[in-house]
């Protein structure tokens, strides 16, 4: 199992894309895994690739919607204050390429980035 976890700690991550949204904020993390970290994802499952997800996104609270062979998709809460919403942002422990999306399909693309960026979304009605 030691075996294992040495093979997973190598995740190469390709990308993350964030979605906000007034209601959550969805983060997927794309990584590319080679043969031999595929196998291992087939036969012990994808709690080390939990892990390594974990470590990226350490002492924030999200949740883990789907993890398999190619990407992970995270929760993150925002906070509704009434005529915004805001997100606080979450500091990450390594540089990735990120793709943020808005609402109305606003995109950003920031390269080498170790920060989901904190972001207000105000409210028209």
């Amino acid at each position: 199992m030691m075996l294992m976890a040495t093979i997973l700690a190598l995740l190469t991550i390709t990308s993350m894309n964030v979605h906000y949204g007034y209601s959550n904020v969805t983060v997927t993390i794309n990584y590319k895994l080679n043969d031999i970290q595929k196998l291992g994802v087939f036969l012990f499952g994808a709690n080390q690739i939990k892990d390594e997800v974990t470590k990226l996104i350490n002492g924030t609270n999200f949740e883990i919607e789907k993890v398999d062979v190619n990407q992970a998709i995270l929760k993150f809460n925002t906070s509704d204050c009434g005529n915004y919403v805001y997100f606080k942002g979450v500091k990450l422990n390594r540089k990735v390429n990120m793709t943020l999306t808005f609402p109305n399909n606003v995109r950003l693309v920031l390269n080498d980035t170790d920060e989901i960026p904190a972001v207000y979304m105000f409210i028209f009605n």
